[in-house]
């Protein structure tokens, strides 16, 4: 697994504000440190100012309860593996996701009233919706004055959503590494290595789960129509997993902090 916000303070899960507070100080300190004895030789400072950046995003994160108990949550799952169903992962993440007072009360109004009230996380039972009428168009028909009147008859069944086009496995080795050593880790980077698996947005967002949008500003680097830089990193790591960008954790995490960098320089 790649390195969490833990792992990069150098503290436990368990770890309280105080000590979440501390490590941050001292893990900025140090990247500062390093950070002005670069710019004093000159040298390429953008994996240091990624990582500064990184660190104020764990701090922001850690420090706020509602917002740490999700990365808690979405941690864990990640440690064990994800489900590879969408309903499963929704059932194991949701409680995460609920404001626990939001939870609280929805329990509370579900003992004063008898009507069919659903729990939080939208797995319990509510009343069931009337079937909703089959489309219909309209039929002429005749009537006794020799007048038409319309009458309705069912509309054919919608067609099936269009089969999504494989990925292409067989791109060799050398011309993914030509295409990095050609684009670097750039949004035009990652255009070209879909193009090269012969994926469009739409087959790319169906095999990741990413939204199409955000795939799309990804690639063109529309950093404003991006999210925030925890959902970002994210989308990038399962882009480079998707279309096999990288041979081992140790590259993959080398690109997405390469990525980051050109984010952060661009978002501030």
């Amino acid at each position: 697994m790649s390195t969490g916000f833990y792992e990069m303070l150098g503290v436990a899960a368990e770890a309280d504000l105080a000590g979440v507070r501390a490590a941050y100080q001292e893990q900025v300190a140090q990247t500062m440190r390093r950070l002005r004895a670069a710019e004093a030789r000159q040298q390429d400072t953008a994996t240091l100012e990624a990582r500064r950046a990184t660190l104020a995003e764990a701090m922001a994160i850690l420090s706020d309860p509602v917002r740490r108990r999700r990365y808690d949550r979405f941690r864990e799952l990640a440690l064990a593996g994800f489900p590879a169903d969408m309903e499963e992962l929704w059932r194991a993440a949701a409680p995460s996701l609920v404001d626990p007072a939001a939870a609280a009360s929805l329990d509370a109004v579900r003992t004063l009233t008898t009507l069919k009230v659903g729990d939080a996380y939208g797995s319990g039972e509510v009343a069931a919706a009337e079937p909703e009428a089959e489309p219909t168009v309209p039929v002429a028909q005749t009537i006794p004055n020799g007048r038409t009147a319309a009458s309705p008859e069912p509309l054919a069944p919608a067609a099936r959503k269009a089969t999504v086009t494989p990925i292409d496995r067989t791109l060799p080795a050398a011309e993914v590494q030509r295409l990095f050593d050609l684009y670097g880790p750039t949004g035009a980077w990652l255009r070209a290595a879909r193009e090269a698996r012969k994926l469009d947005l739409d087959g790319l967002s169906e095999a990741t789960k990413v939204a199409r949008r955000f795939l799309e500003a990804m690639e063109t680097e529309t950093w404003g129509a991006l999210p925030a830089a925890t959902f970002v990193r994210g989308y990038v790591r399962v882009v480079l997993r998707t279309l096999e960008l990288a041979t081992n954790a140790e590259d993959a995490e080398e690109a997405v902090q390469a990525y980051m960098a050109r984010f952060h320089r661009a978002r501030g």
